[in-house]
This record gives structure tokens, sequence and C-alpha cells, in this order.
């Protein structure tokens, strides 16, 4: 399965945008101008998360939540050196073992982008000094080509400038794999825009509020204040998670190709069993592939699910290969599948369906 044209355009677009937590600007005004054309309204919390509304024309609609999140794992500037030389912090759960000669990518606050690559003593220097271990990050510099101090700072660079690792967009054997930086979650922006645009000549009998909230690599912070702006009644949250099928697939934990994730348990969230349950009748009546997981980590769902007097929700993932890196490998058909599955089970959503979960442990 391939993705069309504009849906690869849409991809490249999302994918290469910065927005380590904390710095999402750049990933939500591109999303709000993509939902300009598909909503009645957006709308902010201000912690920078935002969600475009289709509104019902029924009478007292529920809300119905489909959220992603914007940011991505990456560094800041920590320290500018006097030879131009950065050292960085890093934001989230960004893999530092693969950081030795990457190349990096920084946008400043005033929007400018520097090119760089991440530098190191000497090979002979370092083997003496910590033998065959993994470079620490104190012992690592960015070098984006500044002559000092005062040339980096001349040109916006400032303590906590965020920096990511750079990870083009490729299309790889004909359109069936898509590499790039960023999947985790762009993958659940993108799939939102593309719901919003299947959607937009159906009437439902509910709000619906899709969008992408903030901070999620660090802790969830994000779907915290975005579940405070939209008070949903049901919630389907998307995102991307590890692969684990380098050496031998091995289930529960994920293959890229072999269908949609079915999350059932993770470290900060259970499913509402019932509305699991209608989700997997769904895959299965529609011959969608999907494939169980289960995960020590979690998702917004894990803040969102516990909001309120609590929301029932739903997982609707995908796998990549090298989560936390630049170069983050997904697989066309699971995204193409896990977009038809999101809009088939938002499509069939009722009133009916929201009391059935709400009662799901009655």
């Amino acid at each position: 399965m391939n993705c069309s044209s504009e849906t690869l355009s849409l991809m490249e677009t999302l994918t290469q945008a910065i927005g380590v937590s904390g710095q999402e600007r750049q990933v939500c005004r591109l999303l709000a101008d993509y939902y300009k054309d598909v909503a009645d309204q957006v709308v902010r919390d201000y912690n920078g998360s935002l969600f475009a509304v289709k509104r019902s024309k029924a009478p007292d609609p529920f809300r119905v939540m489909v959220a992603a999140h914007s940011d991505e794992v990456g560094l800041v500037v920590r320290q500018i050196r006097p030879n131009g030389l950065i050292r960085a912090h890093i934001i989230g759960g960004l893999w530092d073992d693969v950081l030795p000669g990457a190349r990096v990518r920084m946008r400043t606050d005033q929007g400018r982008e520097f090119r760089g690559c991440v530098s190191a003593l000497s090979t002979k220097v370092l083997r003496e000094r910590i033998g065959n271990s993994r470079v620490p990050l104190d012992q690592l510099y960015l070098d984006f080509g500044f002559l000092s101090e005062e040339d980096a700072r001349s040109q916006g660079v400032l303590e906590g400038c965020q920096i990511v690792v750079d990870g083009p967009f490729e299309v790889l054997n004909g359109g069936r794999r898509l590499l790039s930086k960023a999947w985790d979650d762009r993958f659940g922006c993108i799939l939102g825009v593309e719901l919003l645009r299947s959607l937009r000549d159906v009437e439902l009998p509910f709000d619906l509020y899709v969008g992408a909230d903030v901070q999620e690599e660090v802790g969830l912070r994000g779907a915290r204040t975005a579940s405070n702006l939209v008070n949903p009644d049901l919630a389907i949250i998307l995102d991307c998670t590890a692969a684990n099928d380098v050496e031998r697939f091995e289930p529960p934990y994920g293959g890229i190709g072999q269908g949609v994730m079915v999350r059932f348990a993770d470290g900060t969230y259970l499913p509402n069993r019932t509305m699991f349950l209608d989700y997997l009748d769904l895959l299965r009546s529609r011959n969608i592939p999907y494939q169980f997981h289960q995960s020590k980590g979690g998702t917004d769902a894990g803040c969102i699910n516990t909001s309120g007097l609590a929301v029932p929700a739903l997982t609707a993932c995908i796998c990549a290969r090298n989560v936390h890196t630049g170069s983050l490998m997904i697989d066309a058909g699971d995204y193409l599948h896990c977009l038809e599955a999101v809009t088939a089970f938002v499509s069939q959503l009722d009133r009916e369906k929201l009391e059935r979960y709400r009662n799901n442990n009655a």
C-alpha cells in the first residue's frame, strides 16, 4: 500500500518541522494552517496545545477528542563555549548512544535554523579516558560552524535553543516504507489532519475535537491542560510506539508492516474494555491487519483517561523502528490501515455507545 502524493507532502512538512518539547510553535502553526480548511473553529490552551473543532448540528452533542502529541525528543543549548562549540542538554528520551558524529539542526527563538554535527574529542584521547564505554554527553560538542561565543550569540543562539538530530524525509522501496525523524508523534498529527479531511462533509452526532497537545515526551504535561480545554466525553489517542522486529518479531511488542497496534495495557493506562472490544470487532470486520501490544511506557491516554470523572479512552497506534533517534522507519500500509480504522471507528460513534463505554464496569 502506498500513500498519495498529497499525503506524502503533508508527511514531509510535519516531520521536518522542529518541535522539541516545550518549543512546539512551528509544528502547531503548521497544524493551525491545515485545520483552517477543515474545521469550524480552532481552540488552544495556554500551554500551546491546539485542537480543530468540527461542530455537530445535533442538540446537546457530546464531545469526542482525538489527540496526538506535537513534540519530539531532542536537545537544548546548555552552554556556548568560547570557541563557538555548544554543549547540550537532552530533552525527553533521546537515544544518546547515536549522537557522536550525527548531523543536527538548531532553531533559534527568531526562527533561524542552523545545521551542524556532533563532535567529540579525538578517538585516541577518548579511549584513554573512557576505554570502550559509550561517549558521555559531557564529552560531546555540537559544532554549527560558529567561530566564537560572540559569533554564535550575534546570530541569535541562546541557552535553551532547541536542537534535533537531523533525519530527512525519505520514501523507500517504491513507497512501502517511510524514513524520517519525528514520526513519534507527527504520525498522529498527520493522521488527525487526514481524519478531518475525510469527515469534512459527514454529519456527526457529537462535536469532534482533533488536535495535538504538547510536552508528551517529558511527562504527559500537555495532555493535562488539553483535557481541561476539551473536557471530552470520549477519547482516542494516536501515537507511534517502538517496534521490536529488528532481530526477530516477538509479539506483542510490534513489527512494522504487521498492522495497527491494539494496546491492551501499558504503564499508565488500561483501555476501556468495552471500547477496546468494539475496536477489535471493527478491525476484524473490515479485515484491517492488527497486532496486540503491551508496553512498560505510556501515552497521553494515561492522563486523558483519568481526567474529570474518567474518560473512556482507546489508543490507536502504529510502530516504528529506531524510535527516539533521527531515523524512524514506518510502514505506509500501517499508516493507511490506522487511518481507515480510526475514521471508521469515529464515524460509528453515537450516544448509545458512549453510555455503554461509561457503564463498562457497572
